[in-house]
């Protein structure tokens, strides 16, 4: 038996079933006052059931959606083993095309468990955590609240998407992420003088862009694209880059390259952080909002709660 509050995968074959089911004539062994009820409010009954059913949070005979979960659900299990958190329902704005469209920007759902990565935080022993710097500087008051009332070590459990493309070792600023499918914005928007860059900088390259190029034009025109209000993206804070390598990607923190991160540091720094040669994934530290650095990237961070 299912556990209580869980949903329900319902087939579209089971959907014709209980509507078809739904619009039969009641047994005429019923009360007449039951049977004279449905006969004159069957039809709003039927619609009332079936809108019950096209609303519900279930995934419709979708193999594509069911793996995505599945996935997820199989990496937590990897990482917590038997203490596995479990993964929530996709929203019903997740669907096969928009999965395939998501895919060609290398954007992915990832599952957020409800986590808070304390220093002193029971995590798994392969867990890397964040450097001390990290924590010292939290417990300083230095580190800024990215969403209002949560702590910047605590994780909002749900539904992401994650940008899963392969980053790139530092060559004195030539360096590019490969295949970047976002390389023909950042072309476009430097063509346009809206983000700026070095000299040696290819023209496609997310490197040398400022954390407020990121935030005031980057993700506004990434939203645009992916199709999502400009709300709903951000870069990534500190800990979620430290949960997205933990558990689903093992490519982050395995280059000597940086990337921006969304939490603000004092009053004019942000975090940064990832580079293989500080510490990896467990690499934190700081620099200047408005300074070009030829070795910091950014990803995109999408809600969709």
């Amino acid at each position: 038996m299912p556990n209580a509050g869980s949903v329900q995968k319902i087939t579209s074959s089971q959907m014709k079933e209980l509507c078809s089911a739904s619009q039969q004539s009641v047994p005429t062994d019923l009360p007449f006052a039951v049977a004279d009820y449905w006969e004159h409010n069957k039809g709003e009954l039927v619609r009332k059931f079936q809108a019950v059913l096209r609303s519900a949070p279930v995934n419709i005979e979708s193999l594509v959606l069911t793996k995505i979960v599945a996935d997820c659900q199989r990496a937590l299990r990897h990482m917590f083993g038997r203490r596995c958190p479990e993964v929530g329902p996709l929203p019903a704005s997740v669907t096969e095309e928009r999965l395939e469209f998501w895919g060609r920007y290398n954007m992915r759902p990832v599952w957020f468990p409800e986590l808070d990565l304390t220093e002193d935080a029971r995590l798994p022993k392969r867990w890397v955590r964040p450097e001390a710097w990290y924590y010292r500087k939290l417990r300083e008051g230095k580190i800024g609240e990215t969403i209002k009332d949560i702590p910047p070590t605590k994780i909002r459990p749900g539904w992401y998407l994650a940008d899963f493309s392969v980053g790139a070792d530092y060559t004195d600023g030539t360096q590019v992420f490969p295949n970047d499918p976002f390389a023909p914005l950042f072309e476009r928007l430097r063509k346009e003088k809206l983000v700026g860059k070095h000299e040696e900088t290819p023209m496609g390259s997310r490197f040398a862009i400022t954390h407020d190029e990121w935030v005031q034009t980057i993700l506004t025109y990434m939203a645009s694209e992916l199709g999502f209000p400009r709300a709903n993206l951000r870069l990534e804070r500190a800990s979620e880059f430290n949960a997205i390598g933990n558990i689903y990607d093992p490519d982050r923190g395995k280059f000597n390259a940086w990337v921006w991160f969304a939490d603000s540091f004092v009053d004019s720094d942000r975090l940064v952080g990832g580079g293989r040669g500080h510490g990896g994934l467990a690499h934190v530290h700081s620099f200047w909002h408005d300074r070009r650095i030829r070795d910091i990237a950014g990803r995109p961070l999408v809600s969709l709660l």
